[in-house]
């Protein structure tokens, strides 16, 4: 069953406890996160081995090719169909095509099973998922934020965040982990939600 989250409930807490944030929840709203459905997960995971080293946009061009070879959304049963040459046309190297079809064995026998992650805690996901090869943190925390809507995932090596958060504490340098731990720690249990503020706000100033 996919459990959903009472982003509701996160944004009265931060109201009270995240006072610095009250800015960025006011311009910004209620959030619009929705938890990505089971059949897409391995899509998702697979766009972060693709990603690796590379811009967005020539990710996302890859996955669209891919797409187009393996339907969307892209399912473990239709990429062990392809041969790697056929997949080394969307752009794809042959460690990342390696990688993939790895990451695609795992799930088919049930290694890494989408099903269970409902009842599992995010350090247990964040452990599988890095078995994976090519699998790395940020690419597990982003999916454990964006795709499961785990309330208090704390992305601390997403760039974006680390700059809004120079700014908001008004730091002489960028963030590294450790110490968004710090700063973040009062934003607990709704860390993801007090992220997704500073994306909006870091995605508002970038339109300007």
């Amino acid at each position: 069953m996919l459990k959903t989250t009472d982003w509701l409930a996160g944004e009265s807490f931060l109201r009270e406890n995240a006072k610095e944030l009250l800015p960025f929840i006011n311009k910004y709203g209620h959030c619009t996160l929705e938890p990505a459905g089971l059949e897409r997960y391995f899509e998702v995971l697979l766009t972060g081995i693709a990603a690796q080293q590379l811009p967005p946009e020539s990710s996302g061009k890859i996955m669209n090719q891919l797409r187009h070879l393996a339907g969307n959304p892209v399912t473990p049963e239709k990429l062990m169909t392809l041969t790697d040459e056929t997949i080394a046309t969307c752009g794809l190297t042959a460690i990342k095509i390696s990688y993939m079809k790895e990451f695609a064995r795992l799930v088919l026998e049930r290694t890494i099973d989408f099903a269970a992650f409902a009842d599992m805690q995010d350090a247990q996901i964040v452990k599988l998922l890095k078995t994976v090869r090519g699998l790395g943190q940020w690419t597990v925390e982003m999916f454990l934020l964006l795709s499961l809507c785990r309330p208090d995932v704390l992305p601390g090596d997403d760039f974006l965040l680390k700059k809004e958060m120079q700014l908001l504490f008004k730091l002489k340098e960028v963030p590294k982990r450790g110490q968004l731990n710090k700063l973040m720690e009062g934003w607990r249990p709704w860390r993801s939600l007090a992220v997704w503020y500073l994306w909006q706000h870091s995605a508002d100033t970038r339109k300007r």
